[in-house]
């Protein structure tokens, strides 16, 4: 490799990394609007929580909603700030996608559940154990 190539694919790595640099710095300030955004509802969602222990099903999906809204537009405007420039490269950004918004639903759809585990640990711990009978009573 002579100097001239080495310097066209130093300038290629450069524009590469000025382009994801960028991308990065766009998601993150989208990213920040929404979580700042979202941090409403979730507060008002911890306070409900915090005062009678319980968690309201119905708020937790409609923060769960907005948080799978938001997620999957995050992953969307991250991929369409990513310029494809090749087949190849394409097809890997596709494919990475996908499984973003894979492993965005699964996350959620498991986050979901939290509202019956800790309702029902409300109850437990709300309901008195049995007492036992003292001995001299059997």
């Amino acid at each position: 490799m002579d100097n001239g190539e080495r310097e066209r694919t130093n300038e290629r790595f450069e524009k590469v990394a000025g382009e994801t640099s960028e991308t990065v710095t766009h998601a993150a300030s989208v990213l920040e609007e929404e979580l700042a955004a979202g941090l409403a509802g979730a507060r008002r969602l911890e306070e409900k929580l915090s005062a009678d222990r319980r968690v309201d099903p119905e708020a937790f999906d409609e923060l769960v909603a907005r948080v799978r809204t938001d997620g999957h537009a995050l992953i969307d405007t991250v991929v369409a700030q990513l310029k494809m420039s090749d087949d190849q490269r394409g097809e890997v950004v596709r494919r990475y996608t996908s499984d973003a918004h894979d492993a965005l639903d699964t996350v959620l759809n498991l986050a979901r559940l939290a509202p019956d585990v800790a309702n029902g640990l409300a109850d437990r711990l709300a309901t008195p154990a049995p007492r036992s009978r003292p001995r001299s009573e059997k």
